[in-house]
């Protein structure tokens, strides 16, 4: 369409952005304690540790003390240590914070919203260069506004920034691949070990840049140097797991992602993945249409099938990963860039009448009628992700956090939810390990704060100081017994 021109595609796209930017704004100021506020936990307790206990990337701790490994199992983690993802996106927060002058979670929704802004460019310029500038619009304006993307990305979660560190390393090494030019290997070679150190998924965009180097030398064998000369950005990521492996205790098992309960291509896994995520949360039945219709329309692609491999890349990512994308739906956050550009492929073809044997004048009205419902349905599947799950943990939460001494290791028992713990602002266990006698004596646990008056949250009542009791919550003192305290003795009870 001819009055896409560079300056009005790019005044389109600031528009977007500029959307993008304020639609993510709602609920910024949430507590930690929305949907998946348990990952959210985990991954904001480090960029607060750091802030409140000194800066050190190679070493970063979380609140939880409990048994996470399957390296060492049972094993206590005592020095809080959280081995998983190289903590860039922590340590961003954390600078964050030091502007800031203190701990704020609103920073980290920010930090997110900002590297999912940058990931919605990348997107643009991938689509723009095989598909075409409007398709390249149309794809950016879907990953902005999608409901669901648009809720993961203020999120206190490692996804947003993989997605937009894995899109720069696939734009810059791609364009290098084409264009030869240093500048581009470099960042490439800067964003691919970013994104690997994060998460190593990133890796499964190394499809597209085969595509790529092949169709430019036309041959397969020999191989290319220059897929010899990626192979770099893998180093860091080797040196980071090497390093890690030293505390087995702060590794938390993650091999059941892969196919832990042989999920893999069952019936049930398609009915998850296919029926339940892009049918219901991502796409709705019209997007999958939208969306389809951007597959098989090759007409409008140029140079091959570089999407499409982009596409193939993503559904290996779901393959492998299997157990991991049917339990948690925030993995799909991969898989956003792939869905998008399609989408805006097909958008933009059923608008600029690429499919030629049905009229414009009943394509143009159908598909923003299409688009209308899909975020209507969409929206209303995804809204209650927002909803702040159990209140009665955040004002617990704040209360232990005003009365509790800093020093306190708290036993704040969530069937090991680390979300709680986290509202307590306190290190300690999530989930009672053995009887608290014992854990005060091998781990040094001081207090116990509960929601739930069970029958063993009683006993303590009588058997130790309660601090503050309300309707919700409760807080006991561990270290002080009450009167009682003679006649309970020390069995505590089942619950």
């Amino acid at each position: 369409m001819k009055i896409f021109k560079l300056g009005f595609a790019t005044y389109l796209l600031l528009l977007i952005i500029i959307g993008a930017f304020v639609v993510r704004l709602y609920k910024l100021d949430s507590p930690v304690a929305d949907w998946h506020s348990w990952r959210q936990a985990d991954t904001a307790s480090v960029a607060r540790s750091f802030y409140q206990e000194g800066f050190n990337p190679f070493m970063p701790k979380y609140d939880d003390m409990s048994p996470v490994s399957e390296i060492v199992p049972g094993i206590v983690n005592i020095e809080r240590h959280r081995m998983v993802e190289f903590p860039i996106y922590n340590s961003i927060v954390y600078f964050g914070y030091l502007i800031n002058g203190g701990v704020d979670e609103r920073i980290a929704r920010l930090v997110s919203i900002f590297f999912s802004l940058g990931s919605l460019i990348f997107v643009y310029l991938l689509t723009k260069k095989y598909a075409g500038v409007f398709a390249g619009l149309c794809a950016a304006f879907f990953f902005g506004f999608l409901p669901f993307n648009i809720f993961f990305s203020r999120v206190i979660l490692p996804e947003p920034a993989l997605v937009f560190f894995s899109l720069g390393t696939l734009f810059f090494f791609d364009r290098w691949i084409w264009i030869s030019r240093k500048q581009d290997y470099f960042l490439g070679m800067f964003f691919g070990v970013c994104a690997l150190l994060i998460k190593p998924y990133a890796a499964f965009y190394g499809l597209p840049l085969i595509y790529s180097l092949i169709k430019k030398e036309g041959r397969i064998f020999p191989i290319p140097v220059r897929y010899f000369l990626m192979l770099p950005i893998f180093v860091p990521f080797a040196f980071w797991r090497l390093w890690i492996s030293q505390f087995p205790e702060g590794i938390p098992a993650s091999s059941w992602l892969l196919n832990g309960n042989g999920i893999r291509f069952r019936p049930a896994f398609w009915r998850w993945i296919v029926n339940d995520r892009l049918n219901r949360e991502i796409l709705s039945g019209l997007g999958m249409f939208i969306f389809g219709l951007g597959v098989v329309l090759k007409p409008v692609m140029k140079n091959g099938y570089f999407l499409h491999f982009v596409l193939l890349s993503m559904f290996a990512f779901l393959a492998v990963f299997a157990t991991g994308n049917v339990q948690h739906d925030y993995y799909q956050t991969f898989i956003i860039p792939a869905l998008a550009i399609f989408l805006g492929v097909g958008f933009a073809s059923l608008l600029s009448g690429k499919i030629y044997f049905i009229p414009r004048l009943f394509t143009i009205p159908v598909v923003l009628f299409l688009t209308l419902l899909m975020f209507y349905f969409t929206w209303n599947e995804v809204k209650g992700l927002y909803q702040v799950n159990n209140g009665s943990h955040v004002s617990a939460g704040r209360r232990a956090d005003q009365i509790l001494p800093k020093d306190a290791i708290v036993v704040a028992p969530n069937m090991g939810d680390t979300a709680f713990l986290y509202q307590v602002n306190r290190p300690g266990f999530p989930v009672i390990t053995e009887d608290l006698s014992e854990m005060r004596k091998d781990y040094g646990v001081s207090h116990y704060v509960s929601v739930n008056f069970d029958n063993r949250t009683n006993w303590l009542m009588k058997k130790y100081i309660v601090m503050d009791k309300t309707a919700e919550y409760v807080i006991i003192d561990l270290t002080k017994e009450s009167s009682l305290s003679a006649e309970l003795g020390d069995k505590e009870p089942a619950n």
